[in-house]
């Protein structure tokens, strides 16, 4: 099941992710090079650096929750004894988890309302553009829940399952 789990994460977070990023590498710099060489922009390039922007964004969050690398500020938090920063790491996870939970449904609602919304350039439902955010909240509530769980384990003394190396490692 972990195996399945690990597959599944790493298709969306890294394989997935990774090639949405270099569609929008390649369609920025060749939206550059058309600009400012030729003195033509292309339209179609410039809509898709944006949603490819967005679908990294929201896919590179949750990777970055499962290896605990996301931005976050800690000077005080580092200061507090171990079992206190437990707690508030575990507070703030359960926290955000029941938020995720309270805007999933209408977030799946919505991106499917959306399938009458065409794109400006494309013409491809905006589902497909905006089904980046479910899949976010679902990716980040199953780390957040991961997290709890380790955090519980280290409270209560018992060994946690050691964490696999980031993929930029």
């Amino acid at each position: 099941m972990r195996r399945i789990a690990k597959i599944i994460f790493d298709f969306f977070e890294i394989h997935l992710a990774s090639f949405i990023f270099l569609i929008l590498i390649f369609s920025i710099v060749v939206q550059v090079f058309s600009r400012y060489v030729f003195d033509h922009p292309i339209p179609p390039l410039f809509e898709l650096s944006i949603y490819s922007f967005v679908w990294v964004i929201y896919l590179g969050a949750p990777l970055a929750k499962r290896y605990r690398k996301h931005i976050r500020f800690d000077i005080l938090h580092r200061k507090l004894p171990r079992k206190v920063q437990l707690f508030i790491e575990i507070f703030f996870d359960i926290l955000t988890n029941i938020i995720l939970l309270i805007i999933l449904i209408p977030t799946i609602k919505y991106s499917f309302c959306s399938l009458k919304i065409k794109t400006f350039v494309f013409k491809v439902s905006f589902t497909y553009l905006i089904l980046c955010f479910p899949i976010f909240i679902v990716l980040l509530f199953i780390h957040n829940s991961v997290w709890i769980y380790y955090y519980i384990m280290e409270i209560l003394g018992k060994k946690v399952p050691s964490m696999e190396n980031p993929p930029w490692q």
